[in-house]
């Protein structure tokens, strides 16, 4: 599906509108990425991957309560350790809401990649892949891993590449960035939802 200029301008002024500024400007960031990756491995899906980008971070900024009235409203589908994990629980009450307040843009692989963006998810397809990096490694990010993952995809995914090697690369990246996201969560001893894990050893099993 093709989303023209117009409809993805007007995208952006509503989103500007439901979230900060901070987070907007990462919302932007993480479009540029997406569609950065989307021009090598997806070229016939870049609007797509620029809606998502732009609806990812939607309900990210709404109450825990709020969240949770998303999710009893729909037939979302979750676990008792996303309700405890904050980042997931955003991502996957954003499906939702977007099918609620955004119907023009709840596409299968819209609504996926939105709810797989913070933990991924094994077996999660490109499409997931690209804004669950984007998200991670957007030029605004100024921790060290992001920066370190966001210039290896920048150099290692071109159109000089077979598409192979610019997957592997994708995989290589997204593997890099779920063991750190784990490390850290070890580190402060916070909860690490299952799905986590399950991305890294999927990742781990594609490499």
């Amino acid at each position: 599906m093709n989303f023209d200029k117009n409809t993805l301008d007007e995208l952006r002024k509503t989103i500007r509108t439901r979230i900060s500024e901070k987070r907007y400007m990462h919302t932007l960031g993480v479009e540029r990425m997406a569609v950065a990756l989307g021009e090598v491995l997806l070229p016939e899906r870049i609007e797509e991957l620029a809606v998502a980008a732009l609806l990812h971070d939607v309900a990210k900024e709404l109450t825990y309560e709020a969240h949770i009235e998303l999710l009893k409203n729909s037939d979302a589908q979750y676990t008792e350790e996303d309700l405890l994990s904050k980042p997931a629980l955003h991502s996957i009450a954003a499906v939702p809401l977007i099918l609620r307040e955004f119907p023009e843009f709840a596409t299968h692989d819209i609504l996926s990649a939105v709810a797989n963006h913070t933990l991924g998810a094994p077996g999660m397809s490109i499409f997931d892949e690209i804004i669950f990096i984007s998200d991670y490694a957007e030029d605004g990010r100024t921790y060290s891993i992001c920066i370190e993952v966001h210039n290896f995809l920048m150099s290692e995914i071109n159109k000089n590449h077979t598409y192979a090697e610019n997957v592997l690369a994708l995989h290589s990246a997204s593997l890099k960035a779920t063991v750190s996201t784990i490390d850290s969560l070890t580190r402060r001893n916070e909860i690490i939802n299952p799905r986590t894990l399950e991305t890294r050893n999927y990742l781990q099993g594609v490499i």
